[in-house]
C-alpha cells in the first residue's frame, strides 16, 4: 500500500509541474519518472509498476493459450469452419502472441528485480 501512495504521490508530482513536460516533449511520463528516480520509495514504485505491468503481459498471454486452443480443440469436436490447416495457422499465431507476452512479461520482472535493488542501494 506504501509503494502505491508514493508511485501516485510521484506520478501526480510530475504530472502537476508543467516546466518539465515543456523541458522536453520527447520523453513519456514514465521515462521521466526512471530517470528523476533517487528515494527507494521511488524504486519501489517503480518496481511495483513494472510488476503491474508484467501481471498483464502474463494475463495476455493466457488469453492467447486459451484461444489457441480454441481453434484446434483435442478430441473428435468439429468445427463448423475452416480447413485444419486454417485453424491450425490462428493456432499457431495465438501461441507466437503468446509467447512474445510471456517474454515481455519476463522483461518486466527484470525491470522490477532492477528497481528492488536500487530501492535497496539508496537506503
Amino acid at each position: 500500500m506504501t509503494t502505491r501512495i508514493a508511485a501516485f504521490f510521484l506520478l501526480g508530482a510530475l504530472a502537476l509541474a508543467p516546466g518539465l513536460a515543456a523541458a522536453d516533449e520527447t520523453h513519456s511520463l514514465e521515462e521521466l519518472v526512471v530517470e528523476m528516480a533517487t528515494t527507494p520509495a521511488e524504486h519501489e514504485a517503480l518496481a511495483s509498476h513494472y510488476r503491474a505491468k508484467a501481471a498483464d503481459a502474463r494475463a495476455d498471454a493466457r488469453e492467447h493459450d486459451t484461444m489457441a486452443r480454441t481453434y484446434v480443440p483435442s478430441g473428435q469436436q468439429k468445427m463448423s469452419w475452416g480447413t485444419i490447416q486454417q485453424r491450425q495457422k490462428m493456432a499457431d499465431h495465438c501461441k507466437r502472441l503468446s509467447q512474445q507476452s510471456e517474454s515481455t512479461a519476463q522483461d518486466y520482472d527484470a525491470l522490477a528485480k532492477l528497481h528492488d535493488e536500487e530501492a535497496k542501494k539508496a537506503q
